[in-house]
């Protein structure tokens, strides 16, 4: 972990994936204080949420923001959904505010800056939040798996996604 900032205005996000999940904690919308990845082999939401455990007792977020999955999507990502649920369900138990959004409310709130694909929003992300700029991974060809940085890219996004709909909200109250 990079610092060791806490407070009642972080905000963590989660984004679960096929090696544990992508993670950030921002102050503020051009503030990140921390990202990485945890990584899970074996039993991964068992280990997932206990890594996920563990960062919220250090950080103590006021908020949590991860992916929604979609009711037609849950069949074909059951373990996702299921850890989704229960890391949801534990911030509830901490007094945390979680916010949900799906893949369609990102790049909605990336499209103004003309991102629409995962590689482009990382990009937009890093304009964004600049220390993470050196850390963008190269646009994969369709053979290629995921790179793993793209987990804290897609986290980094969802809290973005998170800022940009809030302040969306308060501008039409």
């Amino acid at each position: 972990m990079t610092t060791s900032h806490k407070g009642p205005d972080l905000l963590l996000t989660v984004f679960p994936t096929r090696i544990g999940f992508g993670y950030s904690v921002h102050s503020s919308a051009d503030t990140l204080l921390d990202w990485g990845i945890k990584w899970a082999t074996e039993d991964k939401n068992k280990v997932c949420t206990r890594k996920f455990i563990t960062l919220i007792n250090y950080y103590k977020p006021a908020s949590l923001v991860l992916e929604e999955i979609p009711s037609d999507v849950v069949e074909a990502r059951p373990r996702v959904a299921d850890l989704i649920r229960s890391l949801a369900s534990i911030a509830a138990t901490q007094n945390i505010r979680v916010y949900l959004y799906s893949r369609d409310q990102i790049r909605e709130a990336f499209n103004p800056f003309g991102a629409t694909t995962k590689h482009e929003i990382a990009g937009k992300t890093a304009e964004a939040l600049p220390i993470l700029s050196s850390l963008v991974p190269p646009k994969r060809k369709l053979w290629d798996p995921e790179p793993a940085a793209m987990s804290f890219f897609s986290a980094a996004s969802l809290g973005l996604t998170h800022y940009l709909t809030s302040a969306q909200r308060s501008s039409h109250r």
